[in-house]
């Protein structure tokens, strides 16, 4: 594999695994398993997801790993099954935490890791990981993904030519639980070579069921070739680097090898870490979103709105007028806009069926104007909106907006992640199972190998009495 730059890759992230997580990135991969859990019991509550493990069920196989949050109790599915439907469900509500470069690493790794690990510990009692080796596991999966994301050239949302986690995902997949196998460098070679062969994701889906299962698939593809190298099952020596490999396959003449490889004395979980989501919806809306509120915070409600206009990057595909559906809301400038305005605030049920269509929200998109700026940057990084509300009195309220609570160098105060947490805890799950899988998502990394069947039991039943918000 001489002059492989795949292997070159294995090598540089078996080297980051062995020097291991310091005390802030081990906390900071505890964090991400906790939202990710989260995010994911709610959002198994979605039809989407619903779907997945419902056919997961019906298809049968090993009682491997459990699905999130089961309306008719435990359910133990084959790993890769479970996989799929837990990734789908992590990413569904859009909850879930960015990247930079724009990505969404947590759902395309971290079920993947948590079904091998738990069905390690079904097949040989005592065998799985422990809570330390899950979240380096987890850590390594998502330093892959950003460094092929780097290697892409794309930031801007426009360069992009598939949909990130569909790209990378399985990659990343792969890398964290081939090291979970102990696969050596050249099996970790073979697993990137075949998940290489499983990624993609049309951008067309964006907005559609199908977007949560890019997620879910690179998840599931990612697990699978790393089960497979881990047999002696083979792909090409540099199915990343060659001339007809992933990176011109993906990225074209935009693509170099060199972030592979790179030096960073920094894990990409702490530098620059997590963008950790306070709303469920695509991340640039969060801009406008922060914009509104700002904007809304001087509008006593007495005099009604004429128009609104949203000034921001050129942005098509949020440039969304009139969604088709709730969940296409999650992708639309005006709809959150309008939400915001209407509201004072957004959260999961903002994006039902019902709250689309309703005829105040309904009137309200008709006045809503996005006003594209060329010259602005739509990397979120660099990202910058402005939103005016003029009112039928005359009045204009203005809100700005260069990066939403949470963003890279504004962090999100530990006691509002640890509300966010709970409160999908408790919607999913009911308030006695949130106590229990808060505690088994605690202290991760002094947990011996029992941890991932404590977490995965304290979040196997949902409630009952939840209705969920997508039709």
């Amino acid at each position: 594999m001489s002059g492989s730059a795949t292997r070159a890759f294995a090598d540089a992230l078996l080297a980051r695994a062995q020097a291991g997580l310091g005390p802030a990135a081990s906390a900071t991969a505890t964090d991400l398993l906790r939202d990710g859990v989260a995010v994911a019991c709610l959002g198994a509550l979605e039809p989407a997801p619903r779907i997945l493990a419902r056919l997961a069920r019906e298809t049968g196989g090993a009682a491997e790993a459990t699905l999130f949050a089961q309306t008719d109790g435990p359910a133990l599915v084959p790993a890769e099954a479970a996989a799929r439907a837990n990734g789908a469900a992590m990413h569904v509500l859009d909850y879930e935490p960015m990247w930079n470069p724009a990505n969404h690493a947590l759902s395309t790794t971290l079920p993947a890791v948590l079904a091998l690990a738990e069905r390690q510990a079904r097949l040989v009692p005592g065998s799985a990981p422990d809570g330390a080796r899950i979240l380096l596991a987890l850590a390594l999966g998502i330093e892959a993904q950003a460094r092929l994301r780097l290697a892409s050239g794309q930031f801007e949302p426009g360069q992009l030519l598939f949909h990130p986690p569909g790209m990378v995902g399985a990659i990343g997949s792969a890398v964290a639980c081939g090291l979970l196998l102990g696969l050596d460098a050249e099996g970790l070679t073979h697993a990137m070579g075949i998940a290489a062969s499983r990624a993609g994701g049309v951008i067309a889906n964006v907005g559609s069921m199908t977007k949560c299962l890019h997620c879910g698939d690179a998840a599931a593809a990612g697990l699978g070739a790393a089960m497979l190298a881990a047999r002696g099952f083979t792909a090409d020596a540099d199915a990343i680097g060659s001339p007809r490999g992933w990176g011109r396959a993906f990225s074209g003449a935009g693509y170099s090898a060199a972030p592979l490889t790179a030096a960073a004395e920094d894990w990409h979980i702490t530098a620059p870490g997590p963008a950790f989501k306070l709303f469920p919806s695509q991340y640039g809306t969060h801009f406008v979103i922060t914009a509104a509120l700002a904007a809304r915070r001087g509008w006593d409600g007495r005099s009604a709105i004429r128009r609104v206009s949203v000034t921001a990057p050129a942005m098509a595909y949020v440039d969304r007028p009139l969604p088709a559906s709730g969940l296409a809301g999650k992708f639309s400038f005006q709809f959150c806009v309008a939400a915001a305005l209407l509201d004072g605030r957004v959260g999961v049920e903002s994006f039902s069926d019902a709250r689309r269509f309703a005829p105040d929200l309904a009137e309200l998109l008709g006045k809503i104007e996005i006003l594209p700026d060329p010259l602005r940057e739509g990397r979120f990084d660099r990202m910058r909106v402005e939103v005016a509300v003029t009112l039928e009195n005359g009045q204009v309220l203005e809100g700005r907006c260069d990066g939403p609570p949470g963003i890279w160098g504004r962090p999100v105060p530990p006691g509002v992640l640890a509300e966010k947490w709970r409160n999908c805890f408790a919607a999913a799950l009911g308030e006695t199972a949130a106590t229990a899988v808060l505690a088994a998502t605690s202290d991760v990394a002094a947990r011996g190998p029992d941890a991932v069947l404590a977490v995965m039991a304290a979040s196997a039943v949902a409630n009952s009495a939840y209705e969920c918000i997508q039709t």
